[in-house]
């Protein structure tokens, strides 16, 4: 009697341990599969030909819509971003969030505050403004559907070069160019250029938009062209005096290094 009633216990028991972890089993999946995707907010600066010492932007707030419908705030702490240090592949992380499954990123709007300034080449910092940034805010456009599962970053690309407009009277004026994407959606073109010592405009047409960069004779004469889809591109090196037209085929996904690119 004793021996049946030890059975019936360990029977029970074993019954118990599949039920609980038949119970863990359903929750660990239900943890992994949450359906939920992290998403990162990178900012980044195309560099400049002008001698510019420093481009200061003061990022007071970020907006980001999801699907075409809801705008949401970024999570971040107000600052100023000198866009120089952010050039060549250099970026910096933003702020990160959690989407749910079927959501993405549609857009992205910047609302600056009013300590936005550039510092000339002779060391002279001069105040500049961009009126509609800092009331309504800069909106760049994402629209970029995205096949991974496990989380993406969406690059905020800021050309300096181009949002610095110098007027007639001789003061400046910010009229900021910038673009939005993907970046596991991309690809960027990176190489050194010989001769070592000369900066080089490097630039590339996508579309109505020019993408460009200028080379980094602090790094080996280094140049990035970035956030490109696949494709056929004729990439173009200019300096004051030497010129060069290549072609690069480019695979989303897949960057493609040049190597030494000799210009003479």
């Amino acid at each position: 009697m004793f021996v049946m009633k030890k059975v019936k216990l360990l029977f029970l028991l074993l019954l118990g341990a599949i039920a609980v972890g038949s119970l863990n089993s359903c929750s660990d999946n239900e943890d992994s599969a949450t359906g939920t995707s992290k998403v990162s907010f990178y900012l980044t600066d195309a560099p400049s030909l002008q001698g510019y010492k420093a481009v200061n932007i003061d990022v007071q707030q970020i907006k980001y819509t999801i699907n075409d419908s809801v705008e949401v705030n970024l999570p971040i702490t107000p600052r100023v971003y000198n866009l120089m240090d952010l050039t060549n592949g250099t970026d910096t992380l933003l702020s990160n969030i959690v989407l749910n499954e079927g959501e993405h990123v549609s857009q992205v709007r910047l609302v600056l505050g009013d300590n936005n300034s550039v510092v000339l080449s002779d060391g002279t910092k001069v105040s500049i403004k961009a009126p509609s940034a800092q009331t309504s805010g800069l909106k760049v456009n994402i629209q970029e559907s995205v096949a991974t599962t496990s989380g993406y970053a969406v690059m905020i690309d800021f050309d300096a070069e181009r949002s610095i407009v110098r007027k007639g009277n001789g003061s400046y004026s910010l009229k900021p160019v910038i673009r939005g994407y993907v970046v596991e959606n991309s690809a960027s073109i990176s190489g050194h250029i010989l001769p070592a010592n000369v900066p080089f405009k490097v630039f590339t047409i996508v579309g109505t938009d020019t993408i460009t960069t200028v080379s980094d004779t602090a790094r080996n004469n280094f140049f990035m062209l970035h956030g490109l889809k696949s494709g056929t591109y004729t990439v173009e090196f200019q300096s004051a005096t030497l010129n060069k037209t290549i072609s690069v085929d480019l695979l989303g996904g897949f960057d493609k290094d040049l190597g030494n690119v000799e210009i003479k």
